[in-house]
Parts: structure tokens; sequence; C-alpha cells
């Protein structure tokens, strides 16, 4: 996968009564909606990938795996210490992968120049692309453009994954970079679409994937008014899927088609039994 176009599924992490990961639903889950996305981002936050050991962030990656080609998978990878990045990227390399999804250091909060030596460092050491996860609210600092703009000259640096909340930065990143540029804020996928994004890292495209690449086909073949249709559709779950803590309602729709169970790993919990009600009256409409 050279430049991670199309929309890709942060996919869940199912859990069974007594926390342990359901590796049959998970498996069941990515094949059923690998015909329609461009691929999987594995153990990030919408997987609850800090409630996951090392080992079981790897089986989740091997399950993932024997569903759907190596080259549909990206993994999450992030943190502020270094030298355990490095130890998960050696540990990563007896597998095949599309990319890397990276987020700067969170809690740390470090500058910018420190940001851009944090990226170019991980992007020499990676055997695979990255994806630079830029989430302000998670990280706790923001990338600017010119960070942007010194790490997109490197070769294995490909694309960004866009959480920013900046429309202006959205648009620059699109017409400065080389970057391949992916919505990140799912009420956001229509506005970069539109403006020449290359597709979204969507959570809440686990429910009706189909929808959403036909939304992306839509837009790609010009037809506008249809693509805007289809967002307009999907908006009111997209929006109630986001009421709790993410991936509680995700997992709340997958739970209600019956693909896994809604349970989450602690600190997260399940959504509640209301926004539950409400989700499955919207799927009930749609």
């Amino acid at each position: 996968m050279e430049n991670f176009t199309g929309i890709w599924v942060p996919l869940v992490t199912p859990f069974r009564e007594g926390g342990a990961i359901d590796h049959a639903a998970l498996h069941a889950l990515a094949r059923h909606l690998a015909p329609h996305v461009a691929g999987f981002a594995v153990c990030g936050s919408t997987g609850e990938a800090h409630a996951l050991d090392d080992e079981e962030q790897l089986a989740v990656l091997d399950t993932v795996g024997a569903a759907v080609p190596d080259s549909r998978i990206v993994f999450g990878l992030g943190g502020p210490n270094r030298a355990h990045l490095h130890a998960q990227i050696a540990a990563l390399r007896t597998r095949r992968l599309a990319g890397l999804l990276v987020a700067p250091p969170y809690y740390v909060r470090p500058s910018q120049p420190a940001i851009v030596d944090y990226f170019l460092d991980l992007a020499d050491a990676s055997p695979w692309p990255l994806i630079v996860y830029n989430i302000p609210y998670r990280a706790g600092v923001a990338m600017t453009l010119a960070t942007f703009e010194a790490i997109a000259s490197h070769p294995n640096i490909r694309a960004v994954k866009d959480c920013g909340g900046d429309p202006a930065l959205t648009l620059d990143l699109i017409t400065r970079t080389p970057l391949t540029v992916l919505a990140g804020e799912d009420g956001n996928i229509l506005t970069t679409l539109a403006l020449g994004g290359g597709g979204a890292i969507a959570a809440s495209a686990h429910v009706y994937a189909e929808r959403y690449a036909a939304m992306l086909e839509a837009v790609t073949s010009g037809h506008l008014d249809d693509a805007r249709g289809i967002f307009h559709g999907l908006w009111p779950l997209m929006r109630t899927l986001y009421e709790e803590p993410n991936p509680a309602g995700v997992k709340a729709a997958l739970a209600l088609q019956g693909h896994i169970d809604r349970r989450c790993r602690a600190p997260m919990q399940a959504a509640s039994d209301a926004l539950t009600a409400r989700i499955g009256m919207l799927m009930a409409a749609m």
C-alpha cells in the first residue's frame, strides 16, 4: 500500500466475559468488513491498545493478519519511551504490514523540533512507511504546518491522519505537502474528501462500511450531490456513536448487529443502556 488512500477502519478489540480478547469475533469482524474498506488500523485508541500488553497487541495483529492480507493492515505505535518504540518495531519485523500509525509522544508535550526528531528517528528505524497521527487533544501538542513540511520529505513518511481540528491546516496539508491526508475526525470526512484528501481512518465506518466506500466513490467520480446525500444519511448515527467515549458506541452498534460483545476493558466502560437503545433506533431507521 503506497499512499494509504481509501476508507480505513481502526478496528475495535472484542473482549469476552472475564476480559480475554475474543479472537474468533475479531477474525470474523475483519472478514466481514474487508470487502468494503481499504484496510485496517489495529492497536490504536479505538482498539484499546492502552489496555493491551505487547504480547496481546501482537496477537491481535496476527488474528487480523490471518483474516485479511497483511498489505491492508497498519499497526498503531506511540508513546514517549523511544527505546520501547524501537523494541516494538523490532518485534514487528517478522510480520508484514502496510505501515505504522504513529502519534506524537503523549503527555510530555514536546517542542516542534523534538516532534520532527521523533518522527524522523522512527521513519529511519521502520521497515514500513508511517502515517503521522495528528491528534492534539490526545497527544497534548498540535503539530504545525512547518513541522509537517520538515518531515514530509522523508521517503518513509507517506500520510497523515488528520484530527487537528483546523480546516486551514487540512487544506495546507493537501496543497502544500506530498502527504496523503486522511480524515481522522468522522464529521470531517466529506469536507476532507471534497478538498482533495485521500480518504479517512474512521471508527464509525465499522457500521455500514459500504456506505462510506460509496461516499468516497461518489466524490472521486465527481458526484458531490450523491456524496452529500450519503453523508447526511450517516450523520445522525455517526454523531451518536461518540456521545460516550470511543469505542463504547461503536462496540454497542456492532453488538446490536451480532458481531461482538459490547464490553470494553478498564478504564473504558461499555456503552450505557440508554445510548445503546438510541443507537439501535437510529440503525433501525437506516
